[in-house]
């Protein structure tokens, strides 16, 4: 077996944190999938707030938790951690477990004022989450994933700020923010929290088990789409559209400077024997389709996002949700797997090729919204999803017994 491929160092100061955050991102994405497949089917006919929770399900849910696992992990490691930085890392994990879960399950029951104290209690575990990683960050060798967290995690927490401000609004209906928040919200979380970490977990993923010190293209790589980012929020929430068209040089340099330096990688693809790396490149190529749509929607509505369909920003999403995110949290996960994912490697590789095989024909049954696309993509999507849920559980779980005794062990 290869360096490449070996798993996850069971020493990890946190390694059951970090398999606790996964297991519980895994399991709340079965609410994200059911949800999908019954909306995208129209075997269902849901409400708002079971629609806002299968987004926050998706992003505060399957892929933040992921993030703040991936943030354990590289931070966790480097110099030895001081008693604080130990335990206000497990108290942080299982208070992002908890906090997440009150929060989506406000979503899902109602408009009013438990929404934003809740979105207060998760905002508070996602700061406590950005200090954590600073704080950290001068214990250890700063990678160009490292820098990619640190970015993401930021963004998140403004994101976040707008989030629960908005969630005031509506269940106060004081007038705490501009109308522009209302898309300043989710666009800063897609293409300011989330570009960032999914270049990141790529990297890492190609790069495993230790990738190496940033250099100054993994430095300007990620700063690129972080201006970008918070020029896409300032311009929704001050309704200064020129300010949007400002973001595109910034996101699409980003990525250029990624693709650039992972395309030793993404050259050999069809020669990748290992699950892990196939689901790494799928990432990488995703992204770059996803500033692609983004600069296709600013250029043709000259800026403005809200006379964009709505169909063409849900393609938008779903390439970044599944096709960049998911994809590049798989490969993490296979890759702290070891030896054991290469005893599911038959299933890895049906999971890779059936979510982005159909993620294709589902994406553009959505941005040309074409419904016989949609309902014969979506439930072949949700099904890969379910299998991939499935079999990284039981692996998962294979690997919990043993560091969660060894927690206990410690106390």
């Amino acid at each position: 077996m290869s360096e490449g491929s070996a798993g996850f160092d069971s020493t990890h100061p946190f390694r059951w944190e970090i398999l606790l955050l996964f297991q519980a991102a895994l399991a709340i994405f079965v609410f994200t999938v059911l949800v999908g497949i019954l909306n995208g089917t129209d075997a269902t006919d849901f409400e708002q707030k079971t629609l806002l929770t299968h987004v926050h399900t998706g992003t505060l849910g399957w892929l933040t938790l992921s993030v703040f696992a991936a943030s354990l992990w590289l931070f966790g490691q480097g110099k030895p951690l001081s008693d604080v930085a130990r335990w206000s890392g497990r108290i942080l994990a299982c208070g992002a477990v908890v906090s997440f879960l009150a929060f989506n399950y406000a979503f899902l029951t109602t408009y009013g004022v438990l929404r934003p104290q809740l979105g207060g209690a998760a905002l508070a575990v996602i700061l406590g989450f950005l200090l954590w990683v600073i704080a950290r960050a001068r214990h250890v060798e700063l990678t160009t994933p490292h820098l990619g967290i640190l970015v993401a995690v930021g963004t998140s927490f403004i994101g976040g700020v707008i989030g629960v401000l908005w969630a005031i609004l509506i269940a106060t209906g004081r007038d705490v923010l501009p109308d522009g928040a209302e898309d300043a919200h989710p666009a800063t979380m897609v293409l300011g929290f989330l570009v960032p970490v999914g270049m990141a977990m790529a990297e890492w993923a190609f790069a495993w088990p230790q990738p190496e010190r940033a250099a100054r293209l993994g430095v300007v790589q990620m700063a690129l789409p972080f201006v970008g980012g918070l020029l896409v929020m300032a311009g929704l929430f001050l309704d200064a559209t020129p300010l949007l068209g400002l973001s595109l040089p910034f996101e699409i340099m980003g990525v250029g400077i990624f693709v650039r330096r992972m395309w030793p990688y993404l050259r050999s693809f069809a020669r990748m024997g290992e699950a892990r790396l196939r689901f790494a490149a799928a990432s990488a190529a995703w992204i770059p389709v996803n500033i692609a749509l983004f600069a296709y929607l600013v250029v043709a509505n000259q800026g403005d996002l809200d006379k964009a369909p709505d169909h063409e920003i849900l393609a938008l999403d779903h390439v970044m949700f599944i096709g960049a995110m998911t994809n590049a949290v798989l490969a993490l996960l296979l890759s702290a797997l070891g030896k054991s994912a290469e005893r599911w490697a038959g299933s890895d590789h049906l999971v890779f090729w059936c979510v982005n095989v159909t993620l294709v024909g589902f994406a553009l049954g959505l941005f040309f919204d074409e419904t016989a696309l949609k309902r014969l993509f979506t439930p072949l999507l949700g099904a890969a999803l379910l299998l991939m849920i499935a079999t990284l559980t039981a692996r998962l779980q294979a690997r919990n017994v043993p560091a969660y005794a060894e927690a206990l062990r410690r106390g």
